[in-house]
């Protein structure tokens, strides 16, 4: 039997953080919504039951909000670059990551901006 690598996601992550290139952007925080999945190959997770072989989500979800408002970013393009590539040199079980960014207040009249990656070893 094979088994295909399978996906940890975390859907609608939304904290506060600087994000943008204006003025008011670089003084205010705005929300964002983070969502991110990861390949990784269960199968040893799945056998042992042992989390230790795969990826803590609520982990994840913390030291991306960490990462992302201690960055600053000025684009939303480095966000999900620069994310994608720290969930690579971190979690040294992810064999992929796809990171996409919303930024729900960017334009009046939509439900927002976004801009998606994946960056594989």
């Amino acid at each position: 039997m094979v088994i295909n690598p399978g996906k940890i996601s975390l859907k609608d992550l939304e904290f506060n953080c600087i994000i943008g290139t204006l003025p008011y952007e670089r003084e205010n925080e705005q929300p964002i919504i983070l969502n991110v999945s990861i390949v990784v190959d269960f199968n040893q997770a799945a056998r042992n039951e042992d989390l230790a072989h795969s990826i803590d989500y609520a982990q994840l979800a913390e030291d991306l909000q960490r990462f992302v408002r201690l960055s600053c970013f000025q684009l939303e393009e480095t966000l999900v670059v620069e994310t994608a590539k720290y969930i690579l040199e971190h979690y040294p079980k992810a064999l992929a990551a796809e990171v996409r960014v919303c930024k729900p207040n960017a334009i009046p009249g939509a439900a927002g901006a976004e801009s998606s990656v994946v960056v594989r070893r």
